[in-house]
């Protein structure tokens, strides 16, 4: 199997927390493959006010795009409440391109927002190719792309061709001072059908949180 590597800036969305909403899955190197069910989880940062208290109504969107023009693809959940659920499980899209371009938005009843990591998202080969663009239009070295749904779940979303979002300055200062992970992308030279399998970084998720909610 031939590889090629090249660093996913984990920074983009990376555990940028508002209203102790913390996203921690997908996580950093997270890659996906589509059609199979994967479990999406949160949780709070003990700061006050506690979560269970402002995020008692909320939904979860699948998103691409750049940092400053956030795309949305489709609704993953709506209505959860942080009192009683910490997690939901969702079945991966098919999508182009397979890159690691995709992110989640949670979004409370005030507009309060939190963000994953971009995250990758393969078809049953298992390939990720890299994201389109090595910068975001402002200057940071953040990968980057604007991927869509195809298929019947391109049929089945309701359209908001028309939505877009923004991270304002705190969310890209934050966003800038993380660190990157190495991820494997199958180059098209590899004809095998492979999954790609990442190592537990689940240390470096809880240092990169940890590292945020200092700048906050």
């Amino acid at each position: 199997m031939i590889l090629t590597r090249f660093a996913l800036v984990a920074s983009s969305f990376c555990y940028y927390v508002y209203a102790n909403m913390a996203p921690n899955y997908p996580e950093p190197g997270t890659i996906w493959k589509s059609g199979q069910s994967y479990e999406i989880t949160w949780f709070d940062d003990k700061q006050n006010p506690p979560m269970e208290k402002t995020w008692t109504k909320f939904k979860i969107d699948f998103m691409t795009g750049d940092n400053n023009s956030q795309k949305f693809l489709k609704n993953v959940a709506r209505n959860l409440d942080a009192r009683t659920v910490k997690s939901f499980n969702w079945t991966a899209p098919e999508v182009e391109p397979h890159a690691a371009v995709y992110f989640l938005m949670f979004t409370n009843e005030k507009g309060e927002n939190a963000w994953t990591t971009r995250f990758g998202i393969t078809g049953p080969d298992g390939k990720l190719v890299k994201p389109e663009y090595a910068v975001q239009p402002d200057g940071a070295k953040i990968p980057w792309g604007v991927g869509k749904l195809v298929g019947e779940h391109a049929a089945n979303t309701v359209n908001k061709a028309t939505a877009s979002y923004s991270m304002n300055s705190a969310m890209v200062s934050a966003a800038e001072n993380n660190a990157a992970v190495v991820i494997a992308v199958s180059t098209p030279s590899d004809t095998s059908n492979s999954n790609i399998i990442m190592p537990s970084i689940a240390f470096a998720s809880t240092f990169l949180a940890a590292t945020l909610y200092s700048l906050i």
